[in-house]
């Protein structure tokens, strides 16, 4: 993402940086903590080597992934999230529930929404508790921000 770029709005500058079909699955993969190349690209088999390589660049670029490369032979490398990528991740958790909603809402209009969402571990209520509280940590990191920013008071 290039930084010094004037953006519309916040969410075109977000979008920019987690956009496309890869960036945000290879989030999700990277979540439960630190994977080699070589898993990255197992547990999501469909990108490419040449896309794969490209996007954890960009991610790397933006801040969002870590890459660490041990002094040993064969070389080993390891990627991880930083502190904006787990964040990133309470974000996702808060779009998949968007995303679950929307399914399950008579609106769309589709059996695709019902039949897909019958089966959903999102239904488990613990996992709702979990979401609500990413939700709340996820205000008062805002909230915190904008009292340093001196926006709130």
């Amino acid at each position: 993402m290039a930084r010094s770029k004037d953006y519309w709005c916040w969410v075109e500058a977000a979008v920019n940086i987690i956009g496309g079909k890869w960036k945000l699955l290879i989030v999700i993969t990277l979540r439960d903590g630190k994977l080699r190349y070589s898993e990255i690209l197992h547990k999501i088999p469909e990108i490419s080597d040449k896309m794969l390589v490209k996007q954890l660049r960009e991610l790397e670029q933006d801040g969002i992934v870590e890459r660490k490369v041990y002094a040993v032979v064969p070389p080993k490398v390891e990627y991880s999230l930083t502190l904006a990528g787990e964040k990133l991740v309470l974000v996702m958790k808060v779009l998949g529930f968007w995303g679950f909603r929307y399914l399950d809402d008579d609106v769309v209009g589709e059996r695709l929404s019902r039949e897909k969402c019958r089966d959903l571990r999102c239904r488990d209520p613990e996992r709702i508790r979990i979401l609500l509280k990413d939700i709340e940590d996820i205000q008062k990191d805002i909230e915190e921000q904008l009292k340093e920013l001196g926006d709130v008071s």
